[in-house]
């Protein structure tokens, strides 16, 4: 492989955070949308719903995609132990969704669903409780390869000062941007079974008419 210089390793790091950042923000508007009906998230809902696969595969594979980039060039960055267990979740993930995009098969999701399940729980973990010294790292990750200093950190501070842990800005790390990717990937397959029917419209047209009688009565 090539040498790649560290301003080009943090550069593509800072590009795949903003990336995960608009995949976990698309997550919270799926969500945001589901528990609030009104006309425009319903239809909105419905038009993600009919690419729901391929968006999905897209995310997955992107993910599958940066990481195997950062070992490979990014300075031969070495995966932690949790971050090899993220990569076994997404990686299948992606495979089982790029074939389920192709075969516009719906009923695969449910193969994916427990995958991005146990994968979001441990990049949670990762994230979350390891990165923000909520609790030790086991000897199988400080002997070796350490989990809980990451390479790099775009868009923010993390780490452990003299106080305690020094967090500033949104620090996005590798292992955030894996949450990121399994909760968009989890919003995306767990769209509302209305959606299923052939024709929403029967439901837009009860919030349209509740819509339009709530203006009139105010």
């Amino acid at each position: 492989m090539l040498a790649v210089s560290i301003e080009t390793v943090r550069s593509v790091h800072d590009v795949a955070a903003v990336l995960a950042i608009i995949a976990i923000a698309g997550a919270v508007l799926l969500v945001a949308a589901r528990l609030i009906p009104t006309v425009a998230s319903v239809r909105f809902l419905d038009a993600i719903y009919r690419v729901q696969l391929p968006l999905a595969a897209l995310v997955a594979t992107t993910a599958t995609a940066g990481s195997l980039w950062f070992s490979e060039s990014g300075n031969h960055w070495q995966p932690c132990r949790f971050c090899w267990f993220q990569r076994i979740f997404m990686y299948s993930a992606a495979v089982i969704l790029i074939v389920a995009a192709i075969r516009r098969d719906r009923t695969s999701k449910w193969y994916v669903v427990p995958l991005a399940t146990i994968g979001i729980a441990t990049s949670i973990w990762h994230h979350v409780f390891l990165e923000h010294r909520i609790v030790t790292e086991s000897t199988a990750c400080s002997s070796l390869i350490s989990c809980a200093n990451p390479n790099y950190v775009s868009f923010g501070k993390l780490e452990l000062g003299a106080s305690g842990i020094v967090r500033e800005g949104f620090p996005m790390t590798l292992a955030a941007m894996a949450l990121s990717g399994f909760a968009a990937i989890l919003a995306l397959l767990l769209l509302p079974q209305p959606l299923d029917l052939e024709d929403p419209e029967p439901l837009t047209t009860r919030l349209q008419e509740q819509e339009n009688g709530e203006s009139q009565a105010g």
